[in-house]
């Protein structure tokens, strides 16, 4: 079967069709003898070619599809957040002093990233929609490079301010692109695991920038500073890697040219159970409409807002916060890695702990809990017990756990590709916000030990436990209301095949599960 999607009439009910209807209009968008357009035609062609589909096809083509994409995936987000973090450990290696940066001017520096991702954010997501989604983050990843390679060149705070936005700018388009594609080639519950674990590499990047940090400290003196040969020196990596995803990140499950065509039907046949449909490069504004109508909307926004208040500060601030325990730079440099090294492992017991419970609400407010611990650590502490102090401001880096939760929620819970464009749009302004105003907590005034800032990311970090619980308590709730609180809904098998390709929302699919 080939065809296109033909929308009619949904005014009465566009998720809950009469069962008398099945025969003749089985949902509100039908599938005609005509042809979808790009990558719709091929999915619809392989999933209604898929037959006989065995358990050991499934677990091949999932082996393959991670093979090829996760290792990507995990190197991009590496190098995305220890290029965004460089400016963490340029201050240890003398960038204020060299830049003669005074007063605010630092934290300015960590905010103005940001200000650059939120304006990119809309950008991004148009593009996101429009273009060849491998092809577009390929060149962002090498744009980003050159920003990156950039700051070498700096002698001042209106130049870095200038390479700090376009380097925000570039790197925006990783995370909404990686969000859209986890959900493209992985079921609901593999979506937690593998947003999981591309997530922990923001942690393995820490310890890999601790160990650049420290190499580059005690190397032998040369013509260029020690901050600008690790800009030079990352700004390559990053060049080389955005040629890699150019050659060899695939799109979809529908056109992947590392599988053959039996394996290509098996792997779109695999993600048909998401209800979330085939990706669409039609604006639809009545779904933009019902996601600005949809209460989570909000709840993603402040969720991920309050918990980047703090992470805004942490990231930017954390070798200020290490060396005001009285460690000097190069001990700090190495201590450095210790908080990545917990963020990795909490990563990956909350990833077990949601695989356990089948919640993302469980693990994550309890790593919320245990960050908050260590914030009141780092303040009730007396300073001359800096082991214990710096023991909770590594704690806090449990509070990680939580952003992949609602990465997963977002591909999992959010059906139509322009709602979920919308979400994934706002979740970034979310994002960008948070971190924009984090850094700013820090004020010169309150070192070394902020401890201002630090109560805040105490509060925001148990305001964004309040609402993990909000948007797991609406799930349950609407699968209450749907009937659909068991593992999967018992629905008509005519009216499944008809919407688990097309582009509907998930409040106009009638059996679709909401993930808490």
């Amino acid at each position: 079967m080939t065809g296109h999607i033909v929308e009619r009439d949904v005014s009465k009910s566009p998720s809950t069709p009469e069962k008398g209807d099945l025969d003749s209009t089985p949902s509100p968008y039908e599938v005609t003898s005509t042809t979808y357009a790009g990558e719709n035609a091929k999915a619809a062609a392989l999933a209604s070619s898929a037959s006989d589909i065995t358990p050991s096809e499934l677990r091949q083509v999932l082996r393959k599809i991670d093979i090829i994409l996760m290792p990507l995936m995990c190197v991009a987000v590496l190098l995305q957040f220890l290029d965004k973090t460089s400016l963490n450990y340029a201050s240890l290696l003398g960038l204020k002093k060299d830049a003669h940066l005074k007063g605010q001017e630092y934290s300015w520096l960590g905010s103005f990233f940001y200000v650059g991702y939120l304006v990119a954010t809309p950008v991004h997501g148009f593009f996101l929609q429009k273009v060849q989604l491998s092809r577009y983050v390929a060149a962002c990843i090498v744009l980003w490079a050159v920003s990156l390679g950039a700051h070498a060149a700096c002698s001042n705070y209106a130049q870095l301010v200038g390479v700090r936005f376009l380097l925000g700018w570039f790197e925006a388009a990783l995370t909404p692109a990686f969000i859209l594609l986890t959900g493209r080639f992985y079921t609901k519950q593999e979506q937690v695991t593998r947003t999981s674990i591309w997530f922990a590499n923001n942690g393995w990047a820490q310890i890999l920038g601790g160990g650049i940090s420290y190499a580059l400290q005690v190397q032998k003196p040369s013509n260029l500073k020690v901050w600008q040969q690790m800009y030079l020196i990352l700004g390559g990596i990053a060049l080389f890697f955005g040629i890699v995803v150019l050659l060899f990140m695939p799109d979809s499950p529908a056109t992947i040219r590392y599988l053959n065509e039996r394996e290509r039907q098996v792997a779109v046949h695999r993600i048909k159970q998401n209800k979330s449909g085939i990706h669409d490069t039609t604006w639809k504004w009545e779904q933009m409409w019902e996601a600005i109508r949809d209460v989570r909307l909000y709840m993603f926004f402040l969720a991920v807002c309050s918990a980047n208040i703090a992470n805004g500060g942490v990231s930017n601030f954390s070798s200020a916060i290490i060396s005001a325990f009285h460690y000097n730079t190069k001990t700090t440099a190495l201590l450095g890695m210790a908080p990545g090294a917990m963020e990795v492992v909490a990563v990956y017991f909350g990833a077990w702990m949601s695989y356990k419970t089948r919640t993302r609400v469980i693990p994550g407010v309890f790593m919320y809990l245990i960050a908050i611990v260590g914030g009141c650590m780092m303040i009730a502490i007396p300073p001359a017990a800096k082991a214990a102090r710096f023991t909770g401001f590594v704690l806090v880096y449990a509070y990680p756990v939580a952003s992949p939760f609602l990465y997963s929620w977002l591909s999992g819970s959010v059906s139509g590709t322009t709602k979920r464009i919308v979400f994934n749009a706002l979740l970034q302004v979310g994002y960008s916000v948070g971190n924009l105003i984090g850094p700013q907590t820090y004020r010169a005034a309150d070192a070394p030990d902020y401890v201002p800032a630090k109560i805040t990311l105490i509060a925001m970090f148990g305001f964004a436990s309040a609402c993990l619980i909000a948007i797991g308590t609406t799930h349950y709730l609407w699968n209450k209301k749907n009937g659909t609180l068991g593992n999967a809904a018992e629905e008509d098998a005519q009216v499944e095949d008809c919407e688990d390709l097309t582009d509907l929302t998930d409040k106009q699919r009638s059996s679709f599960r909401y993930p808490y």
